[in-house]
């Protein structure tokens, strides 16, 4: 029996030794292995947008050249919008469309030529700059390469344009570069947490990312490594982010767009041929992260603890009704990825298990068995924290 246990321990213990070093090398030496494909074109197309629903001349990008966000809670709100119309012609350009594409490199070479979303606000780490920096990572860097990547695979680019393009990519992520490195939290529920596993930073880290295997950049591409494990790390052991659930009514709404960040780097890094998804510190891992979510789902008074701190809450300032909408992408990306990777964790059978017994659910756990019956039919209508549609790119 002794012996029976002490090989089980040693099973335990060289399974979470091999996934945290595995991870040390893919951080330290992880190249850009399909450089310009951030997101490949899915060879099956049939959960994909490939028609072009929108006319490109009614539908004209407005080029916003400087970005001008609020000191206060909120972003620069005109490249949200830009990104929204965006994506009518970067979705479609994603499952192959080559009238869609043609519009997505116009639209992205004349905000490259005009030095468009250029920030002029300071870099003092306040609230401007915590808000311009993740309007661009968010709204356009991130996004936008992504389209771009996908308009390479369909279409002929000029190598002048090309140049171009790559040009106004790498100045608008290096100046919008938050991703926080050397800064911890030295109060309140986020005390002795690394700033790198901040949602702004965690955005910045996808914008490098993407840069990185664009411009076949392997210091770029490896950048986001570093706060994808800030950010499994310093999880509690309930699987909260302590940065992201203190922020009152909207606690698990940041804890959800922080899990999808996490799940969009760990899709762009699956495809360079990377797996960080197993990525474990002590029971600290990806699954936690999703077990928290569906226990709160399933009890939500488990994060009014954290959320009672409300600290930057927005508009939600009641920690006890958390803004969680059933219909976005930023809440729910990291559920499509999750099942299609992990249909038989533990995590996944209980939503099936609740998706037998809909009527017994409480309105939280509805939202969440409606996006689990949801993947694979109906996507969602714009991309920032996903970066690009998830039913046709997030899901194996």
């Amino acid at each position: 029996m002794k012996k029976l246990l002490l090989i089980i321990l040693i099973l335990i213990f060289t399974s979470n030794s091999f996934s945290f070093a595995n991870f040390k090398e893919i951080k330290k030496k992880a190249e850009v292995n399909k450089p310009g494909i951030v997101f490949p074109i899915p060879k099956n197309l049939r959960r994909c947008q490939t028609k072009l629903y929108v006319s490109p001349e009614l539908n004209k990008i407005p080029t916003l050249l400087e970005v001008k966000a609020p000191v206060g809670y909120g972003l620069d709100d005109r490249y949200d919008y830009a990104n929204s119309r965006f994506s009518n012609f970067s979705f479609p350009c994603g499952g192959g469309n080559v009238d869609a594409c043609k519009y997505v490199k116009n639209v992205i070479l004349s905000w490259a030529k005009a030095n468009a979303a250029k920030r002029t606000g300071p870099s003092d780490h306040e609230g401007r700059h915590w808000n311009d920096t993740l309007t661009v990572n968010l709204y356009i860097a991130a996004p936008w390469i992504a389209a771009y990547s996908f308009a390479k695979q369909v279409i002929e680019i000029p190598d002048e344009e090309d140049k171009i393009i790559k040009d106004w990519f790498k100045k608008i992520v290096k100046k919008n570069t938050h991703l926080m490195y050397g800064k911890t939290y030295n109060y309140g529920g986020a005390t002795g947490t690394p700033k790198r596993a901040h949602n702004h930073a965690l955005s910045s880290a996808v914008a490098h990312m993407s840069l990185g295997i664009l411009l076949n950049d392997k210091k770029e591409f490896r950048k986001a490594f570093k706060n994808y494990e800030g950010a499994i790390k310093y999880q509690r052991k309930d699987g909260s982010l302590p940065i992201e659930v203190r922020r009152g009514g909207r606690a698990m709404f940041y804890q959800g767009r922080a899990m999808t960040a996490l799940a969009v780097i760990a899709i762009i890094a699956e495809n360079q041929g990377y797996n960080i998804w197993d990525l474990d510190f002590k029971g600290k891992n990806y699954h936690n992260l999703v077990k928290f979510f569906i226990d709160f789902t399933e009890n939500n008074e488990i994060v009014f603890k954290y959320a009672k701190e409300n600290r930057s809450p927005g508009p939600a300032k009641n920690y006890k009704v958390q803004d969680l909408k059933s219909n976005t992408g930023s809440h729910w990306g990291w559920l499509y990825a999750y099942t299609s990777r992990f249909p038989d964790h533990k995590n996944i059978k209980r939503l099936k298990q609740w998706s037998l017994n809909k009527s017994e659910l409480n309105s939280y756990q509805s939202n969440i068995v409606y996006q689990y019956l949801n993947i694979g039919k109906k996507g969602f209508g714009s991309a920032s924290w996903t970066v690009v549609e998830p039913n046709c790119h997030f899901i194996k």
